[in-house]
């Protein structure tokens, strides 16, 4: 049995709770708070987090040591570059892996957060993934010159792209929810 857990949620917080195993292979429960702010741009942010019943690890991104020495119930944050890794865990102070490799695609402007869980003993450690999305950097921030047709008033045109851009982004959000949904299942 697991609990009661108390939890302290703070208005507009993101949260995410595991029920899993604790180290010495307990059934425990963790809380998380999901760091949503702005991701820098032309970046992605990677949280990794250890829950699974198994000793203190290294999380490898193409065979070399990225996080080290990562403890249940502990986390450790990282921006990178978007793109698709080879991520695997291996014990703390080796590179051979008990969990994967794995391929990970972290996309721009999203927070990409990778759970080890399971246990060691049972040998059915795995790897779960949950995904935030639409955590890009203010495009207008960027500094830019108004010069030639950009500066002129086409008003026309900027409403066009702006009602196809909404129709793109209400896309988005609707395939969001959907795997939110099928990830839920």
């Amino acid at each position: 049995m697991i609990g009661p857990v108390t939890v302290t949620l703070a208005a507009g917080g993101n949260y995410t709770a595991t029920a899993n195993l604790d180290a010495e292979g307990s059934p425990t429960a963790n809380f998380y708070t999901n760091d949503v702010s702005t991701v820098e741009a032309g970046k992605s942010r990677l949280t990794v987090r250890h829950t699974a019943a198994a000793p203190a690890v290294d999380v490898l991104a193409g065979g070399a040591p990225v996080v080290e020495n990562l403890s249940n119930p502990g986390e450790a944050t990282l921006t990178t570059d978007p793109g698709t890794i080879a991520a695997a865990v291996a014990a703390t102070g080796t590179t051979a892996p008990v969990i994967g490799p794995a391929d990970l695609t972290l996309a721009e402007g999203t927070a990409t957060i990778v759970y080890a869980w399971g246990s060691l003993e049972a040998g059915n450690l795995a790897l779960a993934t949950q995904v935030i999305e639409g955590l890009h950097s203010d495009p207008s921030a960027v500094p830019g010159a108004q010069a030639g047709p950009a500066a002129q008033d086409n008003t026309g045109t900027i409403l066009g792209a702006g009602a196809v851009g909404l129709v793109l982004l209400s896309g988005a959000a609707v395939a969001a929810r959907m795997r939110t949904a099928r990830a839920g299942n």
